[in-house]
């Protein structure tokens, strides 16, 4: 992996997506596992092509996943890191953390959409729960509507950056803090000078079709994320 800022491409469905986020320098990449509202979902028997021998990290990301299925998960796929796109308990999360101590936890917290209110102090206590339990980083994400339901990861919708760089700062030195929701290659330059993330996780921006991954679009983004210099 390089210095600077992260980068991991998420919703990844197929090695060839997979291999080139490594060939454009990504740091790790995300696979979406068992998640009924995910258009990107795959069952752990279809993700283990994907997690057999990565060109760089792999993260699976669940929601709402039963204790044993996430530990069948970690059994069969071995993945660098679970990121949990629902609120993970204190106690799952230390039983893991003891349990699979080679396996990073991840916690997903979702914001709403810009424009739309937030309760700061409840989601400051939420972010400090997961890091008293030890998850080993944090993702600010943008929670979003979608036919009805709301939808958690993969939304392509930014949460407001202002909003999200005063709980950054509030937090930042304690674990790595990514930004996600709503990045693309035209607007992750600002992203990343507003913020000032640990890294940029994102799916939708970089896609040529729903689950396809297109090789301009990520070019693009790398060069201006390895073009920045971390602060």
């Amino acid at each position: 992996m390089t210095s600077g800022y992260k980068a991991k491409i998420c919703g990844t469905t197929n090695m060839e997506d997979a291999e080139m986020a490594a060939r454009e320098g990504a740091d790790f990449f995300g696979v979406v596992v068992e998640v009924d509202f995910s258009p990107r979902s795959l069952t752990i028997e279809a993700a283990k092509p994907l997690f057999s021998s990565p060109l760089i990290p792999a993260v699976a990301l669940v929601y709402n996943m039963a204790s044993t299925r996430v530990e069948s998960l970690i059994q069969q796929l071995n993945p660098f890191a679970v990121q949990f796109l629902s609120l993970a308990e204190t106690s799952f999360v230390t039983y893991l953390k003891k349990t699979y101590p080679k396996v990073e936890i991840w916690q997903s917290l979702h914001l709403p959409r810009a424009g739309e209110a937030v309760d700061l102090e409840d989601f400051q206590k939420t972010a400090q729960t997961s890091v008293t339990a030890g998850v080993d980083a944090l993702l600010f994400d943008t929670a979003a509507l979608s036919k009805g339901a709301m939808k958690f990861g993969g939304t392509g919708v930014t949460s407001d950056w202002d909003i999200v760089k005063e709980l950054m700062d509030a937090m930042r030195g304690t674990l790595p803090i990514w930004l996600a929701g709503g990045i693309n290659p035209d607007n992750v330059g600002e992203a990343i000078d507003r913020i000032n993330p640990y890294g940029i996780d994102l799916c939708s921006g970089v896609e040529a079709t729903r689950g396809k991954k297109d090789a301009a679009k990520l070019r693009s983004l790398m060069t201006t994320i390895r073009g920045k210099h971390s602060k």
